[in-house]
This record gives C-alpha cells, sequence and structure tokens, in this order.
C-alpha cells in the first residue's frame, strides 16, 4: 500500500519513465466507480484524479465497477464492456502508422547515442545550461527577511500574511500582510510551503510587486506553470548521508560499538523505509535515543505503525506517512505512560491540535483560569489539564510546564521560553487532529474554543489589546473546525457565547465583517431560544449594531437600537424604575445605554437635533445614576459634545469634551483608546473654530502615532486620524502635504480595506478635494467630488456640504450657470426640509457663493432675492474659501463590545 501513495519513490520512477513515452501510445484511462469492501470499511482503491487524469489527446471514462472487478467481463453485455470493446478495436485499426513512426523515432535515438558516446570518448567540454549559470548567480544573493507561508490550504496561508502584517505594524489581515511585502523595498525571499491543492490559485498569494523571489513547494505538477527561474525536484538525502544522519541523532556521543557494521546495517534498513528524508530521520534518531524503541526494534514497531496511519484522511504522500509515523510512535508511548505529566501532555496536545500550530502562547491558558467562575460547575466534567485548579497558581504554572516539557523532549513541538510560546510543524497539527475520532474531536473541539472564549474578558480592557491581537490566528483556526464539524452554529447556548466573544476580538482588531457574521448568527439563536427581551439576546443586538455602525450600515444599526430601545423601556430592572415620572421618559442604567448608542447613530446618519435630544437624555440619566466620573457617562457626554460639533456648538462641545479628557486621563490614562478620541475630538474642534491650530496638530499627531503603535498603520481608526490630520494641515495653509498624506497614505489603503461605498472611503475623498481647491487643482477636485456624489444619500447633510464645494469648484472654472443652478437648488432643499436654518453657517455660506457668481454677472438685483431669503448672508469682496466639512465622520473606538 505504501508504494501506491502520492509522491512515493515507485509512483515517482514509473511517472518519470513513462511520460516521455506517454505520446507514443493510445492512452484510455478508467476510473472505478464503486468503492471496494474490506468488512465494515469501503473506499476506492484509486480515487478518479489518480485513476485518470486530465492528459492531453488521452481518453477517460468511468466504470460502474469496483476495482478488482473493472476488466473481469462474464458477457458483452456487462457494464463497461461496450466501451473498453471499441477502444481495443479503434486502436488496434490505428496501430500500423504508430508502430512505423516508433521504429523511425527508435533509429534517431540510436544515432543520438552513438554521438554521445563518441564526444564522450573525445572528452568534447559541455557549456552549462542557461538556468544553471542563473542558479549559480543567485546563490550569493542575500535577503534581508526569509518569510514562511503554509500554503496548504487558503485558511492558512492568508493566516500566515495576517500574522506578517500585523508583525508589520499595518494590519492583522491578509491585505495588509500581502501589500506591505509588495511594498518592500529591501530584497526579500517568499516560501510558499506544501501548495499541494489543485483547488487553490496559487497566484493570489503572488505580491504584486516589491524587490524579492518567491520559492513554491509543492507536489502538484500543475503549479511548475508560474515557474519563471526554472524548477527543481526534490527527494530523500543520499543513502550514505541519511544512515550518519540518523545514527548521529540516535547515539549523538557515541561509544564503542555504536557505529558498528551491524548498527549501520539496521539504520541503513531504517533509512530506506524512511525515504532518506531528513526530518523523519531525525525523528526516529530521537526515539531511539530516549530508549522508546532500541535500534533493533524500531523497524518492526514502525511499519506497525505505519500501516495504522495509512487510514487517516489527511495523508497524502508516502512522505507525509514516513514523517507522521515518527511522530506517532513517541506520542503513543505518551498516551500509554501513567504519570501525570505525560496525561498531562496528551491532553494538551488535543487541545493544540485546534489552534494554529504557530505561537501558541502560554497566557492563552493563564487568562482562561483567571476569574473564570463561569466554568467551576463544569471542571469535575473537563479534562484534568482544565479542570486542574480553580485558579491559576505557582502550583497550576509548573504542572502546566512539565506538560510542555514531555512535549518538547519527544521533538513533537518547539517551546521559546523567553516568548513563553509553543510552536509545531504544520505536518503535526494535521496528523494531532486526524488521529482523532470524529466523537473526540468534537470533544476537544468544545474544550479547545471555551478555553480561547474564556480568556477574553468581557469587559476588553485596553491593557489586554495586544494579546487578544495574538489570539486572531487560533481563533481563525477554532472556527474553521467548528463550520467542519457543526452544519449550523451555534448549536447551543455555550456555542453562542463562545461566537460572541470571538466576535469581539475581531470587532475590535477592525474586521467588522467577520464579526458581523458571527454576531448575526448568535442574535438569531438567541431569539429563538431566549426570547427577544432576554438580557443576552440584548447585549447581543447591541454589539451587532455597534459592528453595523462601523461598517457604515447605519439604516440597520438605527433600527436595531430603536428596537433595543423600545425592549429597555419595557424591561425595567426593577418596580421602583415604573414609578419615575414621567413614566414614559425613564433613565435605568440598560435605558441610558440604549440612548447612547442612539446618539451617535443619529448623528452620524445627519439627524443631529435628534441625535443632541437622545444624548442629552442620556448624559442626565448617567449622571444620577452613575455619577459624573463613571465610564459611561464619560462615554454619553462625548457622545453628546461630538454632535453639539457638528451642530455648530462649538463652545459647548468644547467644554463638555475637556470635563470628559480630565477624567479619561485621571482613571484611563492617556492611551486609552477612549482618551484618545477624546483628545482627536478636541484637536478638531480647535481646528474647526481655527483657533490654536498648533495644539491642534499636535494632539491629532499624538493620537495618530499612538494608534500606529497599537492598532497598526492600516486599521480603520488609524486612517480617519490621518484623515483628520489633513483637515488640520489645509487650516494652516499645507495644502500640498494633505493632498500627498491622503493620497499616498491614505485612500489606497482605505479603498484596499473598506471598500469603495465605505464612509472612510467618501471622507476620504472629501477631504482629498478640500486640499486641491486649496492647492488650486480644481480639476483634480472635481473629479473627486463627482466620483464620491453618487456614494451619498441626498438626505444626508453631507450632501448639502458636499455639493456647496461643488458650486465652489465650478465658480472657479467659470461654470457660472450650472453653479447657480446647484446653488438654488441647495437653497431650496434646505428650505423644504429644513436639514438647517436659514441662519446657520452652511446655509449663509451657499448664498454667499450665489452672490459671487452675481457679482462676476452684473446682476446685482438677483443678490437682492438670495438675500431675503437668507437675511444673515453678507456681501462681501472677493470669492469665499471652499469648505467642505466632514462626512459624518467615526468617533472613537468603543471600550469594550458590552460600552462601545
Amino acid at each position: 500500500m505504501i508504494g501506491i501513495l502520492k509522491g512515493s519513490e515507485m509512483l515517482q520512477e514509473i511517472n518519470d519513465q513513462f511520460a516521455p513515452l506517454m505520446k507514443q501510445f493510445r492512452v484510455f484511462n478508467f476510473w472505478e466507480e464503486m468503492e471496494t469492501s474490506f468488512g465494515n470499511f469501503k473506499t476506492y482503491l484509486v480515487d478518479k484524479d489518480s485513476a485518470a487524469p486530465v492528459w492531453d489527446n488521452v481518453e477517460r471514462c468511468g466504470i460502474a465497477r469496483s476495482h478488482s472487478r473493472m476488466t473481469k467481463y462474464r458477457h458483452r453485455h456487462d457494464d463497461g464492456y461496450p466501451v473498453v470493446l471499441e477502444a481495443l478495436l479503434r486502436y488496434s485499426r490505428l496501430a500500423s502508422p504508430l508502430i512505423k513512426s516508433r521504429w523511425d523515432n527508435d533509429q534517431k535515438i540510436i544515432a543520438a547515442e552513438r554521438q554521445r558516446e563518441a564526444e564522450a570518448l573525445l572528452q568534447v567540454p559541455m557549456p552549462l545550461s542557461m538556468s544553471e549559470e542563473s542558479l549559480n548567480d543567485d546563490t550569493n544573493e542575500c535577503y534581508w527577511g526569509v518569510f514562511w507561508i503554509d500554503a496548504s490550504n487558503e485558511e492558512n496561508a492568508e493566516s500566515c500574511f495576517a500574522s506578517l502584517g500585523q508583525q508589520a505594524g499595518k494590519g492583522a489581515n491578509f491585505a495588509a500582510g500581502i501589500h506591505w511585502l509588495s511594498k518592500a523595498s529591501r530584497p526579500w525571499l517568499l516560501v510558499l510551503d506544501n501548495a499541494d491543492d489543485p483547488e487553490i490559485d496559487v497566484t493570489r498569494f503572488f505580491p504584486s510587486g516589491g524587490n524579492g523571489h518567491i520559492i513554491i513547494t509543492t507536489r502538484n505538477p500543475n503549479v511548475t506553470t508560474h515557474a519563471t527561474a526554472g524548477q527543481c525536484r526534490f527527494t530523500g538525502m543520499d543513502p550514505n548521508e541519511g544512515v550518519a544522519l540518523l545514527l548521529k541523532a540516535a547515539y549523538p556521543d557515541p561509544e564503542p560499538g555504536d557505529y558498528s557494521p551491524r548498527k549501520h546495517d539496521l539504520a541503513s534498513s531504517i533509512a530506506s523505509e524512511l525515504g532518506y528524508l531528513a526530518l523523519a530521520l531525525a525523528n526516529a534518531g530521537a526515539t531511539i535515543r530516549r530508549n522508546i524503541y532500541t535500534l533493533e526494534k524500531y523497524l518492526h514497531y514502525y511499519l506497525g505503525c505505519r500501516k495504522r496511519m495509512m487510514i487517516y484522511s489527511s495523508i497524502k504522500s508516502v512522505d507525509e506517512t514516513n514523517i507522521i509515523t515518527t511522530w506517532e510512535i513517541p506520542f503513543r508511548q505518551i498516551l500509554n505512560k501513567r504519570s501525570l505529566e505525560h496525561k498531562d501532555a496528551g491532553q494538551l496536545m488535543h487541545i493544540f491540535a485546534f489552534l494554529h500550530f504557530e505561537t501558541i502562547p502560554e497566557s492563552i491558558f493563564r487568562r482562561s483560569w483567571i476569574g473564570n467562575k463561569e466554568q467551576q460547575s463544569r471542571r469535575e466534567r473537563s479534562p484534568e489539564i482544565i479542570g486542574m485548579g480553580s485558579v491559576w497558581n505557582e502550583e497550576v504554572e509548573v504542572r502546566f510546564r512539565r506538560a510542555i516539557q514531555v512535549l518538547r523532549d519527544y521533538s513533537i513541538i518547539d517551546y521559546d521560553p523567553d516568548k513563553a510560546s509553543c510552536s509545531f510543524h504544520p505536518v503535526v497539527h494535521g496528523w494531532a487532529r486526524d488521529r482523532l475520532t470524529e466523537h473526540e474531536q468534537r470533544h476537544w473541539l468544545s474544550y479547545t474554543s471555551s478555553i480561547l472564549a474564556n480568556c477574553v474578558s468581557p469587559f476588553m480592557e485596553a491593557s489586554g489589546q495586544g494579546f487578544r491581537r495574538l489570539l486572531l490566528s487560533h481563533l481563525d483556526s477554532c472556527l474553521r473546525a467548528l463550520k467542519a464539524r457543526y452544519s449550523s452554529l451555534p448549536e447551543s447556548l455555550n456555542q453562542a457565547t463562545v461566537l460572541e466573544r470571538f466576535s469581539w476580538v475581531y470587532a475590535e482588531n477592525g474586521l467588522w465583517k467577520r464579526a458581523r457574521s458571527l454576531q448575526v448568527l448568535v442574535v438569531d439563536y438567541r431569539m429563538k431560544v431566549l426570547g427577544k427581551r432576554h438580557e443576552t439576546t440584548l447585549q447581543a443586538q447591541r454589539q451587532l449594531s455597534s459592528t453595523l455602525w462601523n461598517l457604515f450600515e447605519i439604516r440597520q444599526a438605527a433600527e436595531m437600537q430603536k428596537e433595543v430601545l423600545l425592549s429597555r423601556f419595557w424591561t425595567r430592572p426593577s418596580f421602583s424604575d415604573w414609578l419615575i415620572w414621567p413614566p414614559w421618559k425613564p433613565d435605568h442604567v440598560s435605558y441610558c445605554l440604549a440612548l447612547d448608542d442612539l446618539t451617535r447613530t443619529l448623528w452620524l446618519a445627519g439627524r443631529r437635533e435628534l441625535s443632541r435630544h437622545c444624548g442629552q437624555r442620556a448624559v442626565r440619566g448617567f449622571t444620577r445614576r452613575c455619577g459624573m466620573h463613571d465610564p459611561q457617562t464619560l462615554n454619553a457626554m462625548f457622545n453628546l459634545g461630538r454632535t453639539y460639533l457638528h451642530l455648530g456648538d462649538q463652545q459647548r462641545s468644547h467644554e463638555l469634551l475637556v470635563r470628559v479628557l480630565r477624567s479619561q486621563k485621571r482613571f484611563f490614562g492617556m492611551d486609552h483608546p477612549d482618551t484618545l478620541m477624546t483628545r482627536n475630538e478636541i484637536g478638531m474642534s480647535l481646528c474647526f473654530s481655527k483657533r490654536h491650530l498648533a495644539a491642534a496638530e499636535k494632539l491629532v499627531i499624538n493620537v495618530l502615532q499612538t494608534r500606529r503603535e497599537t492598532l497598526g498603520e492600516e486599521h480603520a481608526y488609524t486612517l480617519w486620524s490621518m484623515n483628520d490630520l489633513s483637515k488640520v494641515y489645509c487650516e494652516r495653509g499645507r495644502a500640498k502635504e494633505a493632498t500627498e498624506l491622503l493620497r499616498g497614505s491614505v485612500l489606497p489603503v482605505a479603498i484596499r480595506t473598506l471598500g469603495e461605498e465605505h464612509v472612510g472611503v467618501v471622507m476620504t475623498r472629501a477631504n482629498l478635494a478640500r486640499a486641491c481647491v486649496l492647492y488650486r487643482e480644481w480639476k483634480e477636485a472635481e473629479k473627486t467630488i463627482l466620483t464620491m456624489l453618487p456614494l451619498m444619500s441626498p438626505d444626508h447633510p453631507d450632501w448639502i456640504h458636499t455639493m456647496s464645494g461643488y458650486v465652489q469648484v465650478r465658480i472657479h472654472l467659470g461654470q457660472f450657470d450650472d453653479a447657480e443652478k446647484d446653488g438654488l437648488k441647495l437653497l431650496d432643499m434646505i428650505e423644504s426640509t429644513k436639514v438647517f436654518p436659514m441662519d446657520n453657517p452652511r446655509t449663509i455660506k451657499i448664498a454667499e457663493q450665489l452672490f459671487t457668481i452675481y457679482r462676476a454677472q452684473g446682476r446685482l438685483e438677483k443678490i437682492a432675492e438670495v438675500k431675503t431669503r437668507v437675511p444673515g448672508a453678507e456681501v462681501e469682496e472677493g470669492m469665499m474659501p471652499f469648505a467642505v466639512l466632514p462626512l459624518g465622520r467615526q468617533p472613537g473606538e468603543a471600550t469594550s463590545p458590552a460600552t462601545p
């Protein structure tokens, strides 16, 4: 059986010999369509792709018979007989010219062989081929970095690139990682390892630019079509080198007799069975060195173990079989030993099987234990490694590290004591999972997902942001396993809690689409099981609405928040909350939280007066119930202050924001996400008021630098800080710097990470248009505005701001008639919708733009008509400067999913 596995030397040798000759023959490939029975087990001996690969000019067909009966027929009406007979008759008729051409070709081959023999006798030197010369040149290349990507499946590859982007400080997602590498100027080497799956488009993982090279390791011959510098086939080591490696690994400090001829022969037999693979030889040597099995007995146990291993579905080649078996042998010894540390090691490996194979921090387990009161009742049913203590203490830590040491001693995992983290080979990852039965996989997957969920604090403290960022790859791995084993998620309230906490981490790291997909599942399940007014259902709805808000799905967010507000109205915590007067204006905390959520959504939707009304009620309720310095009160005050700012009440806004900042600095610190947002908003308040612009720039730059360090350069909140900085540059007369910042650093990243229609991209284009006008790039400003106008809703105040900017651009381009039509249309809309009062600065600016047009055309009587409609407008000399206010700028990060 081992000889027919994909990648075996026997199959490779047959393939190498047959491939050049195949075009000389008529080939018809058949595959079995009925499984072969082995007692209670049924399978296809040779799958369709192996039996009948897609080759040029080769026919293929399936036969509805088992492998052993495919060409055994009792009579001419058996399945498959007519197809085989027709092919044989047709090929026999065409045989004569083929045989003649074969004879002619043989004569050419014989002549070429005689020529080579003559050249060898004369010792004629032959030149190096171009590929060999290139290879020799490349051996001197020095790389700044070598990046190893597990390309065995798309999920692993994307996770590796996301980890790369995170380490580069760009963002913990696939796009950030591959984009960073494509822009790297120093030479790099990218290794796409185990790219064997024919369903994967490996070109997805090629950086679009950059100064680097790519190596692909694969067993899929079709991948070689992407080779631009040649290909090289790797096999096992040289036999003598392989035997030497095995003996050195088994006897690092040899004694007399360790390298005797007898032991050399035994080692030679083992090395041959292992295919002379370096990794397998090293593992086998380590097993012998630890006296798990002696050199004399190793081969016997190895062959028996390998035979059992071949039933695992993940094993796709003979090389994998040989390597995995060398891990299975020591791991069976671990499971068979009765000591506590060996039992813990076995259970720990079952948990590792569902985490990502790189960088498993010890802190996952430590944080999962701390404060985990919810799981105390389940510890009696938990595996010992999970239930070994009610709290994480020194005794538990010692026991945990002893289990780690056992796995490390048996060369199953690597442990970095400096980082206190474990890693293991990706092949081990698949083996550790597949060796479990379906029931065992669900069992250990449940515990693994609970461990990950429990190490995510429900309070989402800012101090844990860095740790939670490390969890992303492990959450992805665990989530893929859950989806593969459960037809629908969640299937229990515990699973709903797990998915909910996973979504918190995704949302915190700006992966809002992933968070939304999980939160929708949680909300639907809890509504069905617990009802729409259950506390945990309402909490899940609130978290989902926050994610929808960040995705700028404002209508859906507002509708959900109204549902929560209504539920909070009817489900009051106590009877005394119904005695408040008037009863239709409750102020209990959960109701105020719903009001506060609605405040910021109405602000973003442009319903600023309603936002102010909700915000004032929320602040009053929180102040009465929680006090002035409670985080919920401060968050509500911040949202109200921002609404004041965009209503034009800059003084009240500034006073409120300063009060919030003083409390946040005292209780949270300068770098807390809420403090950063308040500092940034104060900077923009100073910018809008055109006072203390130097201080405004310093505030925004400090916030931007902190966000780069804590969130990454491509996080949405970092991009919004860069947008705010561009506004300050414009106010300080540095429009060129603003355009360079927006064009070079913000807009390309925003489009790539958020999408063309996201509010962040529209906001960036609006700021770029303003900077272009100030820099007198009128055509570029017009182009930018026309790009973003179709993406905006005409009933939103920001559409009016943008159209006002477009009017100003048209004035500068001399398009007075069109500019006049647009200006009058805007005044009519403001009068009919009352989105702004007629004495609002925005309305006055539109009127003054019309004055500019009429003065330029000498139509002074029209000025009086507009003046009647907008009494506050003043006729001034010259043209008004262009100004587009921010497009619903997103507010600061939430302190937690429970307290946005």
